[in-house]
């Protein structure tokens, strides 16, 4: 089960997208309705998780756009228009796709900008699978001349100055001296040349699809915005760009859209946002029988309208429908009567089906399971492969491996040589995987989620169990800040404030080991594993490393 990305907003910020108050009630009550979950309310800040076919959904935006039907508000209309801004792509191997479109008369405060850097994030590391098949950027418009060229260029020659960062560098420092060329370098890294937009003077907009400019940023000056996506597929892109579009279109005075036409090699044409939903007919008998509530027409009709569908033609109970151009969930028939399902109430349902038993007993996820979900959706987003090792292992795994004597349980009959001892960390097992892998790909970064046992003399067994979460990447010029890089993104994912403090673990550099300490507590640490260990084990890339107790984070996040 994948997690479901979580969503911080500023209910103050909601309010004055609606252009009216909403009680906390009325707010819980329109999430539940689109299938969110509220995770936290902490003052003014909410805390929802939303589903991953919802990208809409990431960002106060779009939340607040799906909330208005259900708080009886009318919906705001936004227009698309043809752009005089062309693009034009060379093509790039390996990531031959952009789309652009611009959106008009944007009005921003800080709260604005914190939204749209958190959708451009969210969109990234979901739908973009970690920026993989796709990434997406916003820009200034006015600090640019089109028209928008995405070229590959030198990476050893061309230079720009990194977002919030106060010198230019070279492409190939951007993926070695910042922290996201560190975490998403590796997609771009093998290509001869790498992928950039410039526009008509040769002002390079970003690294694609790395990091930004800083002379081009979106800030509460900003009045019109050009946003991109890069990616390996044309449907994709266009998604990715027209969800951004629509978001951020709410906080446009003129709401004005415009779609920009990108030119490819070989006579393809590209353009932004779209312009038409998804067109689905629906026979309400079979969604009568679905959902096991008798639906009329014109119930149906107003159903519908709640979800921003538009009723195209009426054939007796069959229905036409058009979905928002944004819904990218909504595709079948099946999808249609979930949303009429939701409107008419799950709870109105329930009351009519008298098959359905009461419920005795409220459910409720552990939160040790909550946590190591979202470590796991958080990783996996940023491109790390899980991997499971058993619990049973070796004492040579455990001690001698990395000359840790700290001890561990062993069995008193063992039947095989293999699992002799119960795990106490997960870092050897890791490294295991790591061997096992070795010359199969450029670079390595898998993590494993699972529960040690530790002695401790204060516990009536003697012993402590506790989950933890163990990372490691490996290659060529792996070092401790990617491991750095890493754990930082991890925790501010998590909202966990953290800090590193120098520390020594068995087998790994003492001058290249970090603690990992949060409210003053060390709850993990993270480490380059020591030369001659690798080179014992066959090794030739260094191995960075880092085990993380997440019992303890359970209290701070």
């Amino acid at each position: 089960m994948i997690d479901m990305p979580v969503i911080r907003v500023s209910i103050s910020d909601i309010e004055a997208l609606l252009g009216s108050r909403v009680t906390l009630e009325k707010l819980y009550k329109g999430l539940t309705k689109l299938k969110c979950e509220v995770d936290n309310v902490e003052g003014d800040i909410l805390e929802y998780e939303a589903n991953h076919d919802r990208p809409d959904l990431f960002s106060a935006e779009g939340l607040a756009r799906a909330l208005r039907p259900f708080l009886g508000l009318e919906g705001k209309q936004y227009h698309i228009v043809n752009s005089s801004i062309k693009g034009y792509s060379e093509g790039i191997p390996g990531r031959p796709y952009i789309a652009l479109a611009v959106v008009r008369d944007v009005v921003l405060n800080e709260e604005a900008i914190v939204q749209i850097m958190q959708l451009q994030e969210k969109l990234a590391s979901t739908y973009g699978r970690a920026r993989r098949k796709a990434s997406i950027g916003v820009y200034d418009l006015d600090k640019i001349k089109p028209p928008i060229y995405y070229r590959a260029v030198n990476p050893y020659e061309t230079k720009y100055r990194p977002l919030n960062e106060n010198r230019e560098m070279t492409l190939r420092q951007v993926l070695s001296e910042t922290e996201k060329g560190r975490l998403y370098g590796y997609i771009i890294e093998s290509m001869e040349r790498y992928p950039v937009l410039m526009d008509s003077e040769g002002t390079i907009l970003s690294l694609a699809p790395i990091l930004n400019s800083d002379d081009n940023k979106v800030t509460t000056n900003t009045r019109n915005i050009l946003i991109d996506s890069t990616g390996l597929n044309p449907e994709t892109v266009v998604d990715m760009v027209t969800i951004m579009a629509v978001n951020i279109a709410e906080r446009s005075q003129s709401r004005i859209i415009e779609a920009v036409r990108v030119e490819h090699p070989g006579g393809l044409i590209i353009e932004a946002p779209r312009r038409k939903g998804n067109f689905i007919s629906v026979n309400l008998s079979d969604v009568s029988r679905l959902i096991g509530v008798d639906i009329s027409v014109e119930d149906a009709v107003r159903y519908l309208s709640l979800h921003y569908y538009t009723v195209r033609s009426i054939d007796g109970r069959v229905l036409t429908v058009e979905a928002s151009i944004y819904r990218l969930d909504a595709r079948s028939w099946v999808d249609v009567a979930e949303d009429i399902a939701i409107s008419y109430g799950y709870d109105a349902i329930g009351r009519q089906a008298d098959s359905l038993p009461y419920s005795t007993s409220i459910g409720k996820i552990h939160p040790l399971e909550y946590i190591s979900r979202r470590v796991r959706d958080i990783l996996v987003g940023l491109g790390f492969t899980e991997i499971a090792n058993y619990m049973m292992t070796s004492i040579e795994s455990q001690t001698t491996l990395m000359g840790y004597n700290q001890g561990v349980f062993v069995v008193e009959n063992p039947k095989s040589d293999r699992y002799t001892a119960i795990r106490s960390w997960l870092t050897p097992g890791i490294i295991e995987v790591i061997i096992e892998n070795k010359g199969k790909r450029a670079r390595l970064a898998v993590f494993e989620i699972g529960d040690v046992v530790v002695p401790d003399e204060s516990m009536e067994t003697n012993a402590r169990v506790e989950r933890r979460i163990g990372i490691a990447v490996s290659h060529e010029k792996a070092t401790l800040t990617d491991g750095l890089a890493v754990v930082r993104t991890l925790f501010k994912e998590l909202g966990v404030a953290l800090s590193f403090e120098k520390t020594m673990v068995p087998g790994l550099l003492p001058e290249r080991t970090a603690a990992i300490n949060v409210n003053g507590e060390q709850i993990g640490f993270v480490g380059e594993v020591k030369p001659e260990i690798l080179y014992k084990l066959g090794l030739m890339n260094p191995v960075i490393v880092s085990e993380i107790n997440l019992n303890k984070i359970i209290n701070y996040s």
